[in-house]
C-alpha cells in the first residue's frame, strides 16, 4: 500500500542499509539488486517498497513494509502482531504472502519493517475497478470469481476462533462495544480532539443503536476491499493483504464494510445498477449466498454498514489531517465527504 508520511525516503540510502541486511540475514550468496517503490493504487497507510534480489543467481522479489516515516493514519503499526496474524491466516487456508521475516531493530533502516514474498497478480482499483481495470474489462464468468473467491476469504476468517489470535483484542475486550470504544479514541487522536459535530453524532447513534444480540467474533480482516487482495488470471485470490486493522469482530462486520464500499463506489460515480458488474451478485442475493457460506442469518447488517462507513470517515479525517500538515491540501481526499448521505440520513432521523 502506497504510503502518505511525513517524510521521504531516501531511496539510495535505503538500498544501501537493506543490502547489509540481506547479506548479514542470508549471506553473501544473497544480494539485493533494485529497490523501487510499490505502485499499488489504494491506501496510506504503510510505505510498500519493491525489492529485486538475486539469491543463488536466482532472481527473487519481494515487498517490504514499513510504517509511514514522520507519522501515518494509526497511531501504532504493530508488524509484529501483522506477521502473526497472516502467519495465522495461512495455517487456515487464507492466501497471505509467505514466508514473512518480522526485523524489530530500527537499526537496520531507522524502522522495523516486514519482508514477505511478492505475488504476481490483479489487483482491482479500489474506487475504479467497476468501471474500468482488470476487473471491469474482465468476463462475467472470472467477475463471478473474484466476487466468490472473496466471499469465501472472509467466510474462512470467521472460521478462526478468537481465541487463536489474543494479541487482535482491543484494550476495553472484544466485540462492538470495544471497537467503538476503540474507534472514538483514535478519532480523537488522529484530529487532536478536534472531532467534527457530524462524526460526534455518528458515535452516538452507533452506540445507541448497538445489537443487542451479537453473534460470536472471529478473526476480521478490518478492511475487507478487493483492492485489498491480489487475483490470478482466474479471478482466484493468490494474496489477502493489508491486516493492519485486523480485529476481533462478527462476520458482519467485514461483510458490511466490503458492502458500504460498494454502495460508496456506486453513489460518487452515479453507478444505478445492482450488482455494479455483470459477474457480481446483487445487494439481495449476494447477502443470501453469503448466510449460506457461514451457516446462520446475519444480523442488524444495516448497523454494521453505516459502522463501516463511521470507520472509514475516521480514516478520511486522518488523512485530511496528514494532507494539510503536508501542504497538500489541494488533493482531493482534502475534500472529501466524511460520511455518505445514507448514513447521514439514518443519524440525523
Amino acid at each position: 500500500m502506497a504510503g502518505l508520511s511525513l517524510v521521504q525516503r531516501d531511496l539510495a540510502a535505503a538500498q544501501e542499509q537493506l543490502s547489509r541486511w540481506f547479506a548479514a540475514k542470508f549471506g553473501s550468496a544473497v544480494s539485493l539488486t533494485d529497490l523501487s517503490v510499490a505502485n499499488k493504487a489504494g491506501g496510506f497507510s504503510s510505505e510498500s517498497l519493491l525489492a529485486s534480489v538475486v539469491d543463488a543467481g536466482r532472481p527473487r522479489d519481494y515487498v517490504v513494509r514499513i510504517p509511514p516515516a514522520g507519522g501515518g493514519i494509526f497511531p501504532d503499526y504493530d508488524l509484529e502482531a501483522q506477521t502473526r496474524t497472516q502467519e495465522l491466516l495461512r495455517s487456515h487456508g487464507v492466501a497471505t504472502p509467505s514466508p514473512l521475516i518480522y526485523e524489530p531493530d530500527p537499526a537496520w533502516i531507522g524502522s522495523k519493517f516486514l519482508l514477505m514474498s511478492r505475488i504476481a497478480g490483479h489487483i482491482p482499483g479500489d474506487m475504479s475497478y467497476a468501471r474500468k481495470g482488470w476487473l471491469h474489462d474482465a468476463p462475467p464468468n472470472i467477475q463471478r470469481c473474484a466476487q466468490d473467491s472473496f466471499l469465501t476469504t472472509l467466510a474462512y476468517l470467521q472460521c478462526i476462533s478468537s481465541s487463536e489470535a489474543p494479541w487482535l483484542r482491543r484494550p476495553t475486550g472484544v466485540g462492538n462495544e470495544a471497537e467503538l470504544a476503540w474507534w472514538r479514541e483514535f478519532v480523537k487522536w488522529g484530529t487532536d480532539n478536534h472531532v467534527p459535530d457530524l462524526m460526534l453524532a455518528a458515535f452516538d447513534w452507533l452506540w445507541r443503536n448497538l445489537p443487542a444480540d451479537p453473534a460470536e467474533p472471529g478473526v476480521s480482516w478490518g478492511d475487507a476491499r478487493m483492492s485489498n487482495a491480489i487475483f490470478d488470471d482466474s479471478g482466484n485470490i493468490v494474496g489477502a493483504l493489508d491486516w493492519e486493522q485486523a480485529c476481533l469482530c462478527a462476520a458482519e462486520a467485514d461483510f458490511g464494510w466490503w458492502l458500504a464500499a460498494r454502495r460508496q463506489m456506486r453513489s460518487v460515480f452515479g453507478i444505478q445498477s445492482d450488482p455494479e458488474l455483470p459477474g457480481f451478485d446483487s445487494r439481495e442475493r449476494v447477502i443470501g449466498r453469503y448466510e449460506d457460506m457461514i451457516g446462520r442469518r446475519l444480523r442488524r447488517l444495516e448497523w454494521y454498514e453505516h459502522f463501516a462507513s463511521v470507520r472509514l470517515g475516521c480514516c478520511t479525517l486522518r488523512i485530511q489531517v496528514l494532507l494539510r500538515a503536508t501542504g497538500r491540501g489541494d488533493h482531493f481526499l482534502a475534500r472529501a465527504p466524511l460520511l455518505p448521505d445514507w448514513t447521514i440520513e439514518a443519524i440525523r432521523a
